[in-house]
């Protein structure tokens, strides 16, 4: 397009309706570059002002015209500067653009509600976004398709990116258009700003030291987390869990108004987590702190949990890391130290048939009866990789169990009334069932999970 067509285009928005310099250049934004939409647009009035007074120089009636028309639509103040120097009176700048309604020569204003708004909540990156009125936007498109515009970008898109500028070098935070901590939304035309905190992510391995707690807080059955008198108004089925403990001096350190607890698998309630722990993600929801010392804390979730649980490993990572965990869970290997008993004393024929197993060995389990009411009734093929009696004593022998992710130890032992096989119950010809379970080992190598 030849200067002179721009030039008539631009002519064209201003004499359809009064238009600030942001809103004429940005009808112009897929030209040029390096330049802001202010920049085109007071271009256009400048060159619309050299045009027009030459055209006034050969014929005053229309450049008077010309002239009004970029003083008034225009509001431009040289050109009204010129009128009055030739002493033409009556012009009457339009007081706001009928496009944006002012908005674009308010950024400053908005910047500064953004700001005060962010107060008190620490981000290392943030992204700004805007939700604009429909009439702004109707506006904008119909005036386009009636003049056959096909170079602009949305009203959207510039507040966007306008205000993000004025924003992240006053607080010197950059902007991160994929996962930023904090998105500001700010609302057009009321001038109001949102906050969407997303969630502060932290990894490491939990150690469950003792019997008899969950993974994750378990509402009361009867009550569904209401409170009753079968748990003693907690709404709780148990009085504390791993995530509890791990989450209590965390929410206290970020100031956050809560969690979630993502884990690779879970362990039985009677079960312990051995060895290097477990991997989890802990997801703090809506934090106001996240510049955190993870070595401090890790220590005070350890002193908090009083040998109950154990961290170590903390580290920040993203969301993409639960993803990977728990897509992982089912097939991760996995390491258990059973100890078993039998109705009867074990003969070493009886023993001999367990420690010449070939392996690996294919187990076909359905789901056990005790977790029916929260899984799927099918049967699960899983491999166990290694199998050992590490002791024996009489009607008791302690197994090491390396196996996939997914199967389910103690009914292995049992049988489950024959859902699971082969098991140990079957192989041995008696009746046996799992008296003491710990998991040894959540065989996830840590450069795996460097999210």
């Amino acid at each position: 397009m030849t200067i002179s067509k721009l030039l008539k285009k631009a002519e064209q928005v201003l004499a359809r309706c009064p238009v600030c310099d942001w809103c004429l250049g940005r009808q112009f934004a897929s030209l040029g570059y390096g330049l802001s939409n202010r920049m085109r647009g007071n271009a256009f009035k400048i060159l619309l002002l050299l045009a027009s007074t030459e055209t006034y120089l050969k014929s005053r009636k229309r450049g008077n015209i010309r002239l009004k028309q970029l003083a008034e639509h225009g509001m431009f103040l040289p050109a009204l500067q010129f009128l009055e120097k030739e002493g033409i009176t009556g012009c009457a700048p339009a007081k706001h653009c009928s496009i944006c309604l002012g908005i674009m020569e308010r950024l400053d204003e908005i910047a500064n509600l953004t700001i005060q708004k962010l107060k008190g909540w620490e981000a290392t990156s943030i992204l700004l976004g805007s939700k604009i009125s429909a009439d702004f936007v109707e506006r904008e498109e119909q005036m386009r398709s009636e003049l056959q515009i096909e170079t602009g970008e949305p009203l959207k898109a510039e507040l966007n990116r306008e205000i993000g500028k004025i924003v992240t070098d006053l607080l010197n935070i950059p902007v991160d258009f994929k996962s930023p901590d904090i998105v500001v939304v700010v609302k057009i035309p009321s001038l109001t700003v949102e906050l969407q905190v997303n969630s502060l992510f932290i990894y490491g391995r939990y150690r469950k030291l003792i019997r008899g707690i969950p993974q994750t807080k378990w509402p009361c059955r009867e009550c569904l987390g209401k409170g009753c008198t079968r748990c003693e108004g907690t709404g709780k089925m148990y009085p504390e869990s791993v995530e509890e403990l791990i989450a209590a001096p965390l929410l206290e350190v970020t100031q956050g108004k809560g969690v979630k607890f993502h884990g690779a698998g879970r362990e039985d309630i009677d079960a312990c987590m051995l060895g290097v722990g477990r991997p989890f993600v802990l997801e703090i929801l809506t934090p106001r702190r996240r510049n955190i010392d993870l070595e401090e804390i890790t220590e005070t979730i350890n002193r908090y949990a009083q040998g109950k649980v154990e961290v170590n490993k903390l580290r920040f990572t993203n969301k993409e890391m639960v993803k990977f965990l728990k897509g992982s869970s089912a097939t991760t290997e996995k390491t258990y130290k059973a100890i078993a008993q039998t109705e009867k004393p074990l003969l070493p024929e009886e023993l001999q048939k367990l420690e010449t197993i070939p392996m690996p060995l294919e187990i076909r389990q359905r789901t056990p009866q005790r977790v029916l009411h929260r899984r799927a009734d099918r049967v699960r093929r899983k491999q166990i990789y290694e199998l050992k009696v590490t002791s024996k004593d009489k009607d008791k022998i302690i197994l090491l169990i390396r196996c996939q992710g997914g199967l389910y130890i103690k009914e292995f032992i049992s049988g489950d009334d024959n859902r699971t096989t082969p098991s140990i119950t079957e192989i041995l010809g008696k009746p046996t069932k799992c008296i003491q379970l710990d998991v040894i080992d959540v065989n996830l190598p840590e450069e795996e999970l460097q999210l």
